[in-house]
Protein backbone atom coordinates (compact mmCIF):
# COMPACT_ATOMS: atom_id res chain seq x y z
CA UNK A 1 0.00 0.00 0.00
CA UNK A 2 1.51 3.67 -0.42
CA UNK A 3 1.60 5.90 1.98
CA UNK A 4 0.05 9.07 2.15
CA UNK A 5 3.57 10.69 1.50
CA UNK A 6 3.59 8.44 -1.97
CA UNK A 7 0.17 9.50 -2.74
CA UNK A 8 0.69 13.49 -2.41
CA UNK A 9 4.06 13.27 -4.14
CA UNK A 10 2.56 11.54 -7.14
CA UNK A 11 4.02 13.14 -10.30
CA UNK A 12 0.56 12.45 -12.12
CA UNK A 13 -3.10 12.61 -11.07
CA UNK A 14 -3.71 9.25 -9.16
CA UNK A 15 -7.68 9.38 -8.99
CA UNK A 16 -10.17 10.66 -11.72
CA UNK A 17 -12.17 12.25 -8.36
CA UNK A 18 -10.13 15.01 -6.33
CA UNK A 19 -12.96 14.80 -3.70
CA UNK A 20 -12.09 10.82 -3.48
CA UNK A 21 -8.75 11.55 -3.66
CA UNK A 22 -8.98 13.73 -0.26
CA UNK A 23 -10.67 11.23 0.96
CA UNK A 24 -8.57 8.02 0.36
CA UNK A 25 -5.04 10.47 1.38
CA UNK A 26 -7.34 11.13 4.94
CA UNK A 27 -7.98 7.07 5.00
CA UNK A 28 -4.43 6.08 4.61
CA UNK A 29 -3.17 8.42 7.19
CA UNK A 30 -5.94 7.30 9.29
CA UNK A 31 -4.68 3.68 8.79
CA UNK A 32 -0.92 4.76 8.96
CA UNK A 33 -1.29 6.62 12.65
CA UNK A 34 -3.69 3.20 14.34
CA UNK A 35 -1.23 0.75 12.56
CA UNK A 36 2.25 2.28 13.82
CA UNK A 37 0.68 3.68 17.31
CA UNK A 38 -0.43 -0.35 17.38
CA UNK A 39 3.27 -1.40 16.33
CA UNK A 40 4.84 0.65 18.67
CA UNK A 41 2.72 -0.10 21.67
CA UNK A 42 3.28 -4.39 20.77
CA UNK A 43 6.82 -3.72 20.45
CA UNK A 44 7.34 -1.36 23.58
CA UNK A 45 5.49 -4.11 25.56
CA UNK A 46 3.30 -1.43 26.42
CA UNK A 47 -0.29 -1.86 28.34
CA UNK A 48 -2.64 0.23 30.23
CA UNK A 49 -6.55 1.71 29.76
CA UNK A 50 -4.82 4.94 28.26
CA UNK A 51 -3.29 2.98 25.79
CA UNK A 52 -6.38 1.02 25.12
CA UNK A 53 -8.55 4.13 24.78
CA UNK A 54 -5.22 5.39 22.30
CA UNK A 55 -6.06 2.93 20.03
CA UNK A 56 -9.61 2.56 19.97
CA UNK A 57 -9.61 6.09 19.38
CA UNK A 58 -7.27 5.59 15.73
CA UNK A 59 -9.28 2.46 14.88
CA UNK A 60 -12.40 4.84 15.40
CA UNK A 61 -10.93 7.47 13.22
CA UNK A 62 -9.72 4.92 10.53
CA UNK A 63 -13.25 3.54 10.91
CA UNK A 64 -14.89 6.75 10.33
CA UNK A 65 -12.64 7.82 7.38
CA UNK A 66 -13.26 4.71 5.14
CA UNK A 67 -16.49 5.13 5.99
CA UNK A 68 -16.97 8.32 4.73
CA UNK A 69 -14.75 7.35 1.42
CA UNK A 70 -17.24 4.19 1.01
CA UNK A 71 -20.11 6.29 1.33
CA UNK A 72 -18.72 9.06 -1.39
CA UNK A 73 -18.20 6.24 -3.70
CA UNK A 74 -22.01 5.39 -3.47
CA UNK A 75 -22.77 8.97 -3.85
CA UNK A 76 -20.74 10.74 -6.04
CA UNK A 77 -21.91 10.03 -9.48
CA UNK A 78 -18.65 10.00 -11.34
CA UNK A 79 -16.90 7.71 -8.54
CA UNK A 80 -20.79 5.58 -9.21
CA UNK A 81 -20.02 5.90 -12.78
CA UNK A 82 -16.47 4.29 -12.55
CA UNK A 83 -17.43 1.21 -10.00
CA UNK A 84 -20.20 0.27 -12.97
CA UNK A 85 -17.24 0.35 -15.24
CA UNK A 86 -15.11 -2.21 -12.82
CA UNK A 87 -18.84 -4.42 -11.70
CA UNK A 88 -18.26 -5.15 -15.69
CA UNK A 89 -14.82 -5.92 -15.51
CA UNK A 90 -15.96 -7.92 -12.56
CA UNK A 91 -14.78 -5.71 -9.75
CA UNK A 92 -17.74 -4.18 -7.25
CA UNK A 93 -16.43 -0.85 -6.00
CA UNK A 94 -15.75 -2.36 -2.60
CA UNK A 95 -13.49 -4.96 -4.16
CA UNK A 96 -11.89 -2.01 -6.21
CA UNK A 97 -11.23 -0.27 -3.25
CA UNK A 98 -10.20 -3.31 -1.17
CA UNK A 99 -7.09 -2.89 -3.22
CA UNK A 100 -6.38 0.55 -2.42
CA UNK A 101 -6.96 0.61 1.38
CA UNK A 102 -7.04 -2.53 3.60
CA UNK A 103 -7.17 -2.01 7.13
CA UNK A 104 -4.64 -3.97 9.09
Amino acid sequence: MQTHTEVRKAPFKTSFCDEYEALLVKCQIALERWTQRREEAWQMGLRGRALGGELVRLQADFAKSYSVLQKHVRECPMCEFVGRLASENSETPDEVLAHQVRPA
